[in-house]
């Protein structure tokens, strides 16, 4: 399996992961946004074997973009729960949930780099 499709698949079940785990804190009144990106963040890592500036990046915006879209899923505002809307509005959010971001982007900058892994060799 190649590096590409190795970290699409990591990043993929782990924003699954992480949106249950988002979903069950807030039916419990917990909210941390920060679970989704950084259960993308983590998944992109699990799945590196090579370092990647290119993978960075990416991993940054969609964890955001992840985190955002679940906000906008499970607490859209209420003037108008367009996604849309939601977009436009981001600077009014909550301070927490804009805190939020900020660390999941930064988590994702830094994992989604990856790291270097030694390649097992066959005998």
């Amino acid at each position: 399996m190649n590096e590409t499709l190795r970290r699409s698949v990591g990043a993929i079940a782990s924003t699954a992961i992480g949106t249950l785990g988002y979903w069950l804190l807030l039916q419990r009144s917990i909210h941390a946004l920060a679970a989704v990106g950084a259960g993308t963040a983590l998944g992109v890592a699990a799945a590196a074997h090579t370092r990647s500036i290119v993978w960075s990046i990416a991993t940054a915006l969609l964890a955001v973009g992840a985190s955002l879209a679940v906000e906008a899923t499970f607490r859209p505002f209420t003037a108008d729960p367009s996604f849309g809307f939601f977009v436009a509005h981001i600077a009014d959010l909550p301070t927490g949930s804009q805190v939020s971001l900020a660390v999941v982007a930064g988590l994702g900058a830094w994992f989604g780099r990856g790291r270097r892994r030694a390649v097992p060799t066959s005998p």
